[in-house]
């Protein structure tokens, strides 16, 4: 971040239009009346350094009068810009043979109104801090700080990457406004905040900051309580989870910038798809890799720092886990899932209810047949093991609630087959999963013929959507299966206590690029349409929205919106949508 002291003579130039007001030096000016904004001063304060000029931009629609107080500080004459309104002089002082700081007042005078500008001198180049607000001592559940420097040339600033620059001045107050969240990271955290001259960085002033870890102690909500209070979530999608580490799928690395874009967007939940497998530093020992549990743990403070609710789970990472479950149960597996839970929920074990464990993915993901009952009891005797490792390792972890994934996240598989939630002694902490990607032509589907000779790919879901006489309109999955879907988790699920996360739910995009057909009007409203029907029949129906993102909708960089019309719908449908609890 760079902060220039001559932006704001370039705005006042970029910025004025025309003034009715004109003068000349022989009008009498002395009691012209201003209005709000005719008169203004590039800067309120001024740092010399030694005999090196300084040019001050003034914007006044009469002729100013610049003078000074001090014999050693000179004004050259004013000179009026292409603009009527528009005037500088230059600044200049004699040498400071003390070499010791000196200041002096210039009064800008135009009309009846007067400014002033303090200026200060130095021997040489210099960086000095003016103040600290509140204080170095950082509030440990987040805030702002403010610091205050005084500089004779330009500046670089650097800091924690924790802290997040919000307001960057010139040099009108020379300040530089920091936020910071709540510190959940298990421990205090400091760093060092560098305001260097751009023009030599051994010249400058450095403010070490400090925050202590912040106490998560609530842990009082049931699983019906606490996902009442998620309004619609989002997934951070194909960046923690791909075996080859996080943002080699394309997707950017997760940083705070993004995060705080997510909360802005509307969301206040966010799923972390996770790998674990292919980050163990010992397999002998199933240890995972001590900084990948630090990076997971910074991610997760991002997200609980903002005072927003975070899902971490085992994701496919190769299919160790889920897939392995159609083979029936391995007791190498089984061990895996023990020591992997065990590590997770002892390193985040610090964070209060924001933070919830899911124990797998899309368990028995190849199984997509019928219901197969060996995969089944695997599934179940894994998810036993995820709750009995988490439970075990006490503190916040022993009234954690929990989230059980469905064979494959599927409705139907969860509702008809002998699949059941394991067993916890902790009552009102279980929640269920499912992934909702109907009809998956629409959804998923890429190309014509990928799912069978005669297969098309669909692009108008709901019935306002449907172009007539097109193959392309949908045959199956639209509103009224949407709500018999979800109507079956409620009945199973959510009557019984025990709401349901929708981890996952999205519309690939289309194009013509892909699709010379393709109506691409058409297509983005019944896009926008289904995730609004989704997201509204899911929350109606007692199961809380996890939208996928993978970075097509959402800008990774600092979580803007990059398509409005779909993001404007999810949002509609949060809003709508409202949980029978």
């Amino acid at each position: 971040m760079k902060i220039l002291n001559s932006v704001f003579a370039s705005v006042l130039l970029l910025g004025v239009c025309g003034f009715a007001t004109s003068c000349n030096d022989d009008d009498d000016v002395s009691n012209i009346e201003f209005v709000s904004g005719d008169f203004v001063v590039s800067k309120s304060a001024m740092a010399l350094a030694g005999t090196q000029p300084q040019t001050l931009t003034i914007k006044s629609p009469v002729a100013p009068i610049v003078t000074s107080d001090a014999a050693w500080l000179r004004v050259s004459e004013i000179e009026r810009s292409v603009s009527a309104s528009i005037y500088t002089c230059v600044v200049s002082a004699d040498e400071n043979s003390a070499y010791e700081p000196r200041t002096a007042t210039l009064t800008v005078k135009a009309g009846n109104e007067t400014k002033t500008v303090a200026v200060t001198q130095y021997g040489a180049e210099t960086v000095q801090l003016v103040s600290v607000s509140p204080s170095e001592t950082l509030d440990e559940y987040g805030g702002t700080l403010t610091v205050t420097y005084s500089a004779t040339g330009d500046v670089n600033v650097t800091a924690p990457q924790w802290l997040s620059t919000v307001t960057s001045r010139s040099l009108e107050t020379n300040s530089v406004e920091f936020r910071y969240s709540a510190n959940y990271s298990g421990e205090a955290r400091g760093g060092d905040i560098v305001i260097a001259l751009a023009s030599d960085p051994s010249i400058s002033v450095v403010v070490t900051v400090s925050q202590a870890n912040a106490e998560a102690s609530n842990m009082n909500s049931s699983a019906k309580e606490l996902a009442a209070k998620m309004f619609a979530g989002v997934n951070i999608g194909n960046t923690m989870e791909p075996p080859s580490g996080e943002g080699t799928w394309g997707a950017a690395k997760v940083t705070q910038e993004y995060v705080r874009g997510l909360k802005q967007l509307g969301f206040n939940a966010v799923r972390i798809p996770c790998a674990w497998d292919s980050h163990v530093s010992d397999a002998s020992t199933n240890t995972i890799d001590p900084a990948w549990l630090d990076r997971v743990d910074e991610v997760v403070g991002y997200i609980v720092g903002e005072d927003m609710y975070a899902i971490v789970n085992i994701h496919w990472d190769g299919g160790w886990l889920e897939e392995s479950c159609v083979k029936g149960y391995d007791a190498a597996v089984d061990k895996k899932q023990r020591d992997y839970w065990t590590q997770i929920a002892s390193k985040l074990n610090h964070y209060d209810e924001h933070l919830l464990f899911a124990g797998m993915n899309e368990p028995g993901q190849q199984d997509q047949g019928g219901v197969n009952n060996t995969s089944i009891d695997a599934i179940k005797a894994y998810q036993q093991t995820f709750v009995d490792a988490v439970r075990a390792t006490g503190g916040n972890n022993s009234t954690r609630c929990l989230i059980h994934q469905t064979p494959y996240t599927n409705i139907d598989k969860g509702v008809s087959s002998n699949y059941s939630l394991p067993n916890d002694a902790v009552k009102d902490r279980a929640l269920v999963e499912v992934h909702f990607y109907d009809p998956s032509d629409f959804t998923l589907m890429g190309k014509d013929g990928e799912w069978g000779a005669g297969s098309k790919v669909k692009f108008y879901w709901g019935a306002a959507n449907h172009i007539a006489g097109s193959d392309r309109n949908c045959t199956w999955g639209e509103e009224s299966y949407v709500d018999a879907q979800f109507k079956k988790m409620q009945d199973a699920y959510v009557a019984k206590g025990v709401p349901v996360i929708v981890g996952e739910y999205c519309v690939d995009i289309r194009s013509t690029s892909s699709f010379s057909d393709l109506d691409v009007d058409a297509w983005k409203a019944s896009r926008a349409y289904w995730t609004e029907y989704i997201t509204r029949s899911a929350k109606n129906h007692g199961c809380v929205p996890f939208y996928w993102e993978t970075g097509s909708d959402i800008n990774r960089a600092n979580g803007t919106s990059k398509n409005a019309y779909v993001l404007e719908s999810l949002f509609k449908g949060a809003t709508e949508g409202k949980y029978p609890f």
